[in-house]
């Protein structure tokens, strides 16, 4: 998964081993086994702003990924910045000289400025314990609309509307009411049983041929709510990007949940229209409607101060070498923060490799498995039954044959399943490992993952990274090499 973007301009990359969803495709999460992804994603850094910048007129930093077949000419005609601009910004003296994965920063001017008003508290916005309780069939079928009656095949499965909604609120851990009222403000599908066919095919508004129906239109949603989210914690997101090319600062003042919100309704609005859509009239009086207020069962802090991490250990056995291929990325989709590591058995000969690995990916802790399909796993780590409550991991990729049973309880050390590419976009057999807390994805660059004393760290770009410890470094690479990226589990659980 990935360090992508924070402003929306989706320019389509060459797909390497583990890559983000392409929207033709499975909108599963990406995650890397033996490649760094070359995107051709746009993103903006909050700490490029200026410290003090004028209300209405500034300027951002944005980064964009040399793809193959790219020429520093046509980046600065696709991009309408000069060349001599983006030379003298990444200190390029040769302009034939780029490589596929370098980073070129440009600056964008930005005069608007999106308001602080609060829209939702985070906790209704992540799938946290303030959804414990709720069920989203049971709330669909309360009302004689579309949703409650939908259809549609899912990865060779037929599922309802409501199923599909949970499903994704799972997968992204985003919470159920956030899509539902976006759905019913976006296309009345909560509610109006008779549809025109736009609203059928494209429910949330965004018109795309790749992108018909429930599953990926809500599956796009939840990737952008994540964006304006995880965007917003870690100060990568600056600027909204609206539908006319426009764009608005986000305002520093406020939550992750109302950028999340704010973020995703810009991009299928133009600003005038967007403004309304915010506004007491808009989105909120829509989900007011659906659910009350917002508020009533808001979880503030969803994340506790000074927050520990409990302890974890490498997850595979001890003696075994795996290779740290993919640094800290995105968990689910390509938008959330950096919460997950990729590592690849000994016996996984490369990229390309999808044959299930021999070895066992191990429980990093003991808890009680909620979910295991699609070779995603999840185990609550204080025994309960949801998922959005207290310390939760992600074990992803597991192969069908041998893996764990749902409601079994394990203990550290005991067998998840075999490393495969089930469950997501991979090229190569590996373990995509990720952390939750109270529905929040537990992004390494806030809390660093540590496994068996070894500390997770990022760098500037997703998929790269550190792993420390002690006076031992390992580096993420796209590579088997035992003193670069081989670690040995040695039964240090600390």
């Amino acid at each position: 998964m990935s360090r992508r973007v924070s402003t929306v301009l989706w320019m389509l990359a060459a797909l390497v081993a583990c890559s983000a969803p392409q929207p033709s495709n499975d909108p599963a999460p990406p995650s890397t086994a033996l490649a760094t992804p070359a995107s051709t994603r746009l993103f903006v850094t909050a700490t490029d702003v200026p410290a003090t910048p004028t209300p209405f007129s500034t300027t951002i930093i944005e980064r964009y990924t040399v793809r193959n077949g790219d020429t520093l000419s046509g980046i600065s005609a696709r991009l309408d910045v000069a060349m001599e601009d983006l030379m003298r910004l990444n200190n390029i003296a040769n302009p034939n000289s780029l490589k596929i994965g370098q980073v070129l920063k440009f600056t964008t001017p930005v005069t608007l400025a999106a308001p602080a008003d609060k829209l939702l508290p985070d906790s209704q916005v992540v799938y946290s314990p303030a959804y414990a309780s709720f069920d989203v069939a049971a709330f669909a079928n309360q009302f004689n609309g579309h949703l409650a009656a939908y259809r549609e095949k899912v990865e060779g499965e037929w599922l309802t509307g409501p199923q599909i909604i949970q499903l994704v609120s799972e997968r992204f851990s985003v919470g159920p009411r956030v899509l539902l009222a976006v759905l019913e403000f976006q296309s009345g599908w909560i509610t109006n049983p008779a549809l025109t066919q736009n609203q059928i095919a494209y429910p949330m508004g965004l018109i795309d041929s790749t992108r018909q129906g429930l599953f990926f239109q809500m599956s796009w949603a939840a990737n952008h709510l994540n964006e304006g989210y995880y965007g917003k914690l870690t100060g990568r997101l600056a600027a909204y990007k609206f539908k006319d090319r426009l764009r608005a600062r986000v305002a520093p003042t406020i939550n992750p949940g109302t950028a999340a919100v704010q973020n995703l309704l810009a991009l299928t609005a133009t600003w005038d229209a967007w403004q309304n859509q915010i506004g007491s009239d808009g989105f909120i009086a829509t989900y007011r409607k659906l659910f009350g207020d917002p508020y009533a069962n808001a979880i503030e802090p969803l994340i506790p101060p000074n927050l520990e991490q409990p302890t974890l250990r490498l997850p595979w056995n001890e003696g075994e070498m795996w290779y740290y291929t993919g640094g800290p990325h995105s968990a689910w989709g390509d938008l959330a923060s950096w919460s997950a590591a990729d590592f690849t058995p000994n016996d996984i000969a490369g990229s390309g490799s999808c044959l299930a690995s021999k070895k066992w990916a191990i429980a990093a802790a003991p808890g009680k498995v909620l979910r295991a399909e699609r070779g995603r796993v999840i185990v609550s780590l204080n025994n309960g039954d949801f998922q959005g409550n207290g310390w939760t991991l992600l074990y992803l990729h597991m192969a069908s044959a041998g893996r764990v049973n749902v409601g079994a309880r394990v203990n550290t050390g005991d067998r998840i399943g075999h490393p495969s590419c089930e469950g997501g976009n991979a090229d190569a057999s590996h373990l995509h490992f990720a952390r939750l807390y109270n529905g929040q994805w537990m992004g390494a660059e806030s809390l660093p993952l540590v496994l068996s004393g070894w500390t997770i760290t990022p760098l500037d770009q997703d998929y790269e990274g550190k792993m420390t410890r002690g006076a031992e470094t390992r580096e993420a690479c796209n590579c088997r090499d035992d003193a670069k990226n081989g670690i040995v589990a040695d039964g240090n659980t600390k």
